[in-house]
Parts: structure tokens; sequence; C-alpha cells
């Protein structure tokens, strides 16, 4: 009782708001006991996570959040809830749509759905939470829902309020028919300004070309904040842009409840890419180069709290459910009903379809550990629904178009290449390399220092050498143009298809600070967007819109001429036998702590980089040429830096470990094997939590992060038009609804009801 008090007098000073816990999950777990998360601490005083929309002394809600951008026909769930425990059960009294009540719908929906997952029941009778899946508006207009949920003998009340959109119509006339959405993972505009300055070059000040998503006919600016924190995570900075739905950090295509023990039975939204198939028989695809159940690939149709939930996603991208697996088909026949399988899937993340006992997860894929424990996916549920399973360029060229399609391409496992993993395709400077069309400092594929002229650690089942197992794994344009052709020839002439395109490195390559990477990762993405305009430029129906879910902290100052770095001069700080501490200085000259500070240029000095392509493939030949670019950070943790390449992607920290040797976290420490000789920059990221466990992010922050900045949106095709302006990340939803055929409502007044009780 005492801390209800408490709870009630803080919801009190916040008006019509309610307070939240970890990732704006529920204060409590559904017995009603158990706090679910530390409050954030500001001074001496506990104080709430954020205002919500929330009745302020039961914390009863409606969900979805009031201002989701729906349109009429896109399915949801309905919840009403409290997260306040009370002293006796809470019962809902009414549930008004448009005035109209609703509440025995409702009531009747819940309990023939039955209580547990379907509903999302809380275990404790203290709380008060239950949803109705599967819900539509029917018509556009506005929409008013009001809940009144008594509570300890007194009426709480809550409203929300939908404007709803038209539904798209992709037989109308000059409707977008064949849709390629492209996400820049992490790209703000300095990589793409770099990526212009290193692949197109500079004469006189004036670029010397543009890259192809700059050419667009449309260009539009999207904000990119989630529900829950200015600095949105991939899961909401995706999912938000193709459901309407505001959505919390670590989420996909949830809305957050009471129930925070089970990630699976969050109240769900329907994505645009699960609409289109379900109701015009659309074709739906994802192509990748992170792993597949990372969070941008599977927001396109997965349903679930927690991102890293992968075993799970994995099942839902093609539409699998069976008990005794990760993604129980008892108490999710709402979840499959509503989630749409994916016909293409390509990426990397083997180890979250394949069994660990499968011998080709090491001996292929050079996974040291890892697989299910559940089911073989790729070998004995893909092909039984319809998949052909590819692993490499040549597989790949050779899948039929008829037939759905899941390819799983090699990661990137060079043991000391720390920064991707074998879950992520080899980046693309690092495909370059093993394919001979490109050099890190003249150093290629057949020299020690890039880790490519050895046998793979785990067997030699993707090749006889690391740069033959990277060789095999195809380039972006080659994964799109099958992509393209697999779903044009299962829609059918007259059918129509929907494609994402995600180039996940240039934000895993920002987070590490490996910059010269990440602008060759936009420059594949903008190859990738050239060539497909060109496959689809006689098709006036076809869309292609490019945007970023985020940005990170990078940004130009100057340029930098690695060749200055060299003899004497090398050096700021350097590693007392290969080891930290750091000592201070240079032997050649003790009066200047660094002189690679000095090899900065900047203002008058930076003068234009010499970045070359002599084999015209749209690349530069090689990232560190007598002139380079700075790409500095505004966010990272403590590393060193020559503002040189990396020969293999390095992880910037190195963490700090007790008199034994054993890891005790805070990366406050540069790599050492990551340039020691560099100048040291100073992290200004948290190295721990602050006053027991109050922040989030659970612990130290040991990559650059992403940003609050906006980012651009970019489109060309039927309906580019809709795309110009300053919004919300959640109206790209309805912005690809109008492109695709939705008509103007012609009233705002509330004319309509729901619909799929």
């Amino acid at each position: 009782m005492h801390l209800k008090r408490i709870i009630a007098c803080s919801l009190i000073l916040l008006s019509s708001t309610a307070w939240a816990g970890l990732d704006d999950d529920a204060p409590f777990k559904s017995d009603g006991r158990t706090r679910n998360a530390v409050d954030p601490i500001q001074g001496d005083a506990r104080l709430a996570d954020f205002p919500t929309h929330a009745e302020a002394q039961s914390g009863l809600r409606i969900l979805p959040p009031a201002g989701t951008e729906l349109f009429a026909g896109q399915r949801f769930d309905l919840r009403v809830e409290t997260q306040i425990p009370a002293q006796a059960a809470p019962v809902l009294k009414r549930l008004n749509v448009n005035r109209r009540d609703m509440t025995a719908r409702f009531l009747r929906t819940v309990a023939r759905q039955g209580s547990g997952p379907e509903s999302g029941t809380p275990q404790s009778d203290s709380l008060f939470g239950a949803t109705a899946r599967n819900l539509t508006f029917d018509r556009p207009g506005q929409y008013a829902v009001e809940a009144v949920v008594e509570v300890d003998g007194v009426e709480r009340r809550i409203a929300n309020t939908y404007s709803v959109a038209a539904a798209p119509n992709p037989r109308a006339p000059h409707a977008a028919r064949r849709v390629v959405f492209f996400l820049g993972d992490g790209m703000g505009l300095p990589l793409i300004t770099a990526a212009r300055i290193a692949g197109k070059g500079l004469f006189e000040g004036r670029a010397r070309d543009q890259l192809a998503m700059e050419k667009m006919a449309y260009h539009g600016i999207s904000m990119t904040t989630s529900f829950d924190s200015i600095i949105t995570d991939s899961a909401p900075g995706m999912a938000t842009l193709i459901s309407g739905m505001k959505q919390s950090n670590n989420a996909l295509q949830v809305a957050v409840d009471n129930t925070p023990e089970n990630p699976l039975d969050n109240p769900r939204v329907e994505t645009l890419f699960e609409y289109m198939k379900r109701v015009h028989g659309w074709k739906i695809g994802v192509v990748t180069d992170a792993f597949l159940t990372d969070a941008t690939p599977a927001a396109t149709q997965a349903h679930i709290r927690s991102r890293r939930v992968y075993p799970a996603i994995a099942q839902q991208m093609i539409g699998y459910y069976a008990d005794g697996t990760a993604m129980p088909k008892t108490g999710y026949a709402s979840l499959a009903a509503l989630s749409q399988p994916l016909d293409v899937l390509m990426g990397g993340g083997a180890a979250q379809w394949m069994s660990e006992k499968n011998p080709d997860l090491a001996r292929f894929y050079q996974y040291a550990k890892g697989g299910r424990k559940d089911v073989d996916l790729v070998a004995d549920v893909a092909p039984g629904l319809g998949y052909s399973v590819v692993r490499n360029g040549d597989e790949l060229k050779a899948a039929p178009n008829g037939r759905k399609l899941l390819g799983l391409f090699t990661g990137e496992f060079r043991p000391a290449s720390s920064g991707l993993g074998p879950d992520n395709v080899p980046g693309v400077l690092d495909r370059l390399v093993a394919r001979g069309a490109a050099t890190i400092r003249g150093k290629g594929a057949d020299d020690a220092e890039t880790g490519m002229n050895v046998a793979p650690p785990k067997g030699t089942g993707c090749g006889d050498s690391v740069a033959e197992c990277f060789r095999k794994v195809p380039m972006k344009t080659e994964m799109v143009d099958k992509a393209i052709s697999v779903l044009d020839g299962l829609a059918g002439k007259n059918g129509g298809w929907m494609l994402l395109v995600e180039q996940s490195q240039s934000d895993k390559f920002g987070h590490i600070l490996e910059y010269d990477r990440a602008v060759y990762e936009v420059l594949e993405l903008d190859q990738t967007i050239a060539h497909t305009q060109r496959r689809l430029a006689g098709d006036k129906r076809s869309l292609l819109v490019v945007t970023s879910d985020h940005a990170q902290p990078e940004t130009i100052i100057g340029v930098t001429m690695p060749g200055l770095l060299k003899g004497d001069r090398e050096g700021c700080f350097r590693a007392a036998s290969g080891r930290y501490p750091i000592i201070l200085g240079s032997e050649s000259d003790p009066e200047r702590p660094c002189a690679l500070q000095d090899a900065i240029a900047t203002f008058n000095d930076a003068t234009f980089p010499t970045y070359r392509d002599s084999n015209g493939d749209g690349f530069p030949d090689d990232p560190d040429p007598a002139i380079k670019l700075v790409i500095e950070d505004g966010g990272r943790p403590t590393y060193s830096t020559t503002y040189e390449t990396n020969y293999m992607p390095l992880k910037p920290h190195a963490e700090r470990k007790d008199e034994k040797g054993a890891a005790v976290g805070l990366p406050a420490l540069p790599n050492s094997a990551r340039q020691p000789q560099g100048l040291l920059m100073t992290g200004n990221m948290p190295t721990r939590n602050i006053k027991n466990g109050a922040n989030k992010t659970s612990g130290a922050v040991e990559i650059a992060p992403h940003t609050a900045d906006d980012v651009l949106v970019s489109a060309n095709g039927a309906g580019a038009a809709q795309f110009a302006g300053i919004y919300e990340n959640s109206s790209i939803h309805l912005r690809l609804a109008r492109a695709m055929g939705s008509r103007a409502a012609r009233s705002t007044a509330q004319a309509g009801t729901l619909t799929g009780w």
C-alpha cells in the first residue's frame, strides 16, 4: 500500500500521464508485485521515465498509442490495460468507438480468444489487461476510442484519437505496383557526402557527379525519434516507417504492454508489406548484408517486443509455428493469422536458421559455436515450405525464378576481425579486396595483413581460402537483381511486389569507427539503386524510395596525408610491450606530444582528396590515397587512430581485465591491436551504470551511438512526389500507401467503426 500511494502521488504530479520502466514496459511485471525496472534517477528524486498518454492514478491506457498513423483495413490489436496494481480486480465498464458502445463485443472477442498469450492476460487479477486481435477501422476518418475501467471503486477514463487514411489501391491508374524500399542503416548526410566525394570526386570545388540517390526526383526529411527515446535503435527506426506506429526501442511491430515477461503477446500492428500480401496478393522480400533476423529486415513482418529473440523471428519470417520450438503454435494463432511469410530472404546469420548439430554450420559458415537447439529450418523446414535454399553467388544464379528463395551467405569470420563476426556478410571493401578489385594501403588478398591468404579456421566448406569464401558472397547488385527476378516470377505479369533492400554495414561499421569501410557501404547501396533504376526503367508503375532509420555522429572535418605519418613522425601514443597503459609523447620529438594531430588539414589546408577508380567499378581503388578524408565522430568510446584504414575491421575498445586476466567490463582503453601508435581519442560515452542500474542502456556504451538527427528521404517513380517535405518517420507509411493508390479522405468526420471482431 505504501508503495502504491507513492506511485499514485508521483503520477498526479505528471497530470494525466503515466510513468514506465525498462524500455517503457510497465512498471510492474504481470504478477502485480515484482518491479519491472529501476526508475531513472534525476537529482535526488525518482521521476517518471517520461510522460505517456495514460490515466494518472491507475496507468490506464489504450493501445496502439494515440496518433498512430493507420489506413482503413490495416490490422492492429486493440488493448486496454492498467499499469498500477489495484487492491481488487479492475473491471472494464465501457469501451466506446466514436461514441458507439463496443464493450460487449470487445469482451466476447477476448473470451473467444481465451486467456493467456492470445489475449495478453496478466498473471495477477490486480492488473487489467485484455487485447482484441486483428481488428481494423473500416473506412477513412477520425476515430475516438474511450475506455472506462473501475479500479478500487473509482471509474478511471482514458481516450485515444486516430486519424485513419484511405487504404492502398494498386489497381488505381498510375499506382505503384513494384516498390523497392532502400534503407541505408545509420546513413546520415555526412556519410552520403563522403561517399559522393570519394566515389565521384571534386574539381574546382564542384562535384564531378552526384550519387544516384541524389539525382532522384523528390527529396524530403524524416524525423527519427522512437516512442520512448530521442535516440532510436534500428528496431523502431525501421518498424515505424512501414506500420505508422511509433514504437519503443528494441520493439518490432508491437506496442509495449503490462506483461513484460512475454515478448510475443504484445499488441501488434500490421506492416504495409503484410497488408499488401494479405489483401492484394503481393509478393514480399528482404535483401540485407546483416543477419536476416536483425532488426531492420525483421521489421518487415516480425512482431515481438525484444528484437534479439532471433530464433522466433526466423520462424515468423517464413511462417513456421510449431509447439516445442522457439515460436510456438499454441497461444499464437492470431500472430500466425497476421504475419505474412516473406517470399525472398537474403542475408547472413545461418546460426539462427540451422541446428547446432548441422556440420555445415562450422564447415561452411565458419561458426565456432551457436546454432538452434529446437529445429533446423534450413534442412528440415524451408524446403517443405517451398523455398530454394542457396549459400553463395553461383547457387544464387542457378536458383529458379518461380520458387521462393532463402539465401544464407557466409559471414565475416576472420578470427582477428571482431568488428562484425560471422553473422554479418563481409563488408564491401573486404569483398572487393578478396576479388582483387581493391587494396588497403597496397595490400591485397595475397598479403598476410588482410588475413585472406589462409584457409578458413573451421574447414574449407566455403572455399580453400578466406579470400575464396569472401569472393563467393554475392555483391548487393547481384542479390537485388535476383530478388527482382524471383518476385517478378512469383507475382506474374499483372501482380505486384514490395522489396526491402538494407545496407546494414554503413551502421555496423560506423558503430566501430570503421568510417572508411562505411563509405564503401554507401557506395554499394548507391550502385544498387542505380542498377535497380535501370532494371525497372521501362515500368512507369515502379517506385524507389531511399532513406535511413537514423544517423550516426560522423562528420567530415578535413583531410590527411597518411604518407606524412611514417618515419620519425609516426605515433602520438604507444603501448608499452604491446599493452596499455598509454605512454604520452614521441621519442623523435618529445616537445610535440601528437605529431598525428598536425597531419590533419582543415580550413584553408583542406585540399581535395585524391581517391582514384582506375578499374571503373565505382569504388575507390584504395581507401588510403595520398590525400584522404578525415571523418570524425561526436560520440565515441575511447580509442586510438592514425586515420589509416585497418586491414581488418576491429572493435575500437578493449575490455578492462583484473589481475587474473578476467574481463571486468568498462571498455575504457583502446584496442591495442588497432593502431596502438595512433592519436588517443578520449571517449565521451558512459562506461558504467549510475546509481544502481538506473540507466536503461544497462552498462557501458562501447561503440559510437546513433543520433537524433533527421535523415534524408529520396524517391523516384510512381507517386514519388508524396515524399517531399518534412515529416515524422511514422508518416512514411501513409506516404507509401498514397503512392500505392490511396486516395485522400473526403471527410474527417467520425463516420467509421471497428471491424474484425
